[in-house]
């Protein structure tokens, strides 16, 4: 049953969709999801949050099913709405890093350290230095070489003589890594932050 609904055109597929039917959503899941996911991926630069964008998108298609008016194509359609998407997350990302921002901007960075300040503040960049040194040596390199070299995956894996996928599969292993190993640092963290304030 599941060939037959691949095997329909986009207008029966929308058909069934509006009708409910859960074969042909998934149809149209599998044929566009690769399609809108590089779309979204070239826009955010960010695995996660691409993938997050193209889930919300088909949320929204399934939920919106019975009203779905469409002028063009399907794909159109989903492009423009991963579109919009990828643009309400940037504009989050932008207005949390402006916020992070003025929160620094507020902080009297002419008043000294105490000796525990100074203390925790070597200890937790010497843990994050550590997690970073302990990657495998190619996962390593390509974290520095986006982390602090600001190089694209397209310059990475051209440098590296690796795939694009390659690429983004050690990121993604990277930023997990180093997201878990961040866990370890919040009692130190939180101390920082009560001495300092």
């Amino acid at each position: 049953m599941h060939s037959t609904y691949n095997r329909q055109s986009e207008e029966e597929l929308i058909f069934f969709l509006k009708e409910g039917n859960q074969e042909a959503f998934v149809s149209i899941y599998n044929m566009y999801w690769d399609r809108l996911y590089l779309a979204a991926y070239n826009l955010l630069e960010n695995l996660e949050e691409a993938e997050e964008c193209v889930q919300n998108v088909f949320i929204s298609i399934w939920q919106r099913r019975e009203k779905l008016e469409l002028t063009h194509s399907l794909y159109t359609y989903l492009a423009v709405a991963i579109k919009y998407q990828c643009l309400t997350v940037m504009a989050q990302n932008k207005r949390r890093r402006e916020n992070l921002e003025s929160s620094f901007a507020e902080i009297n960075y002419t008043e000294s350290f105490t000796p525990d300040q100074a203390l925790i503040s070597k200890e937790i960049l010497q843990k994050l230095s550590c997690s970073i040194n302990m990657l495998p040596p190619q996962c390593q390199q390509v974290y520095r070489m986006q982390a602090e070299e600001g190089l694209s995956i397209r310059a990475i894996a051209e440098q590296l003589q690796i795939s694009n996928n390659t690429v983004k599969m050690h990121l993604k292993n990277a930023n997990k890594r180093l997201r878990n190993d961040l866990l370890t640092l919040l009692p130190l963290l939180i101390s920082y932050f009560v001495e300092k304030y």
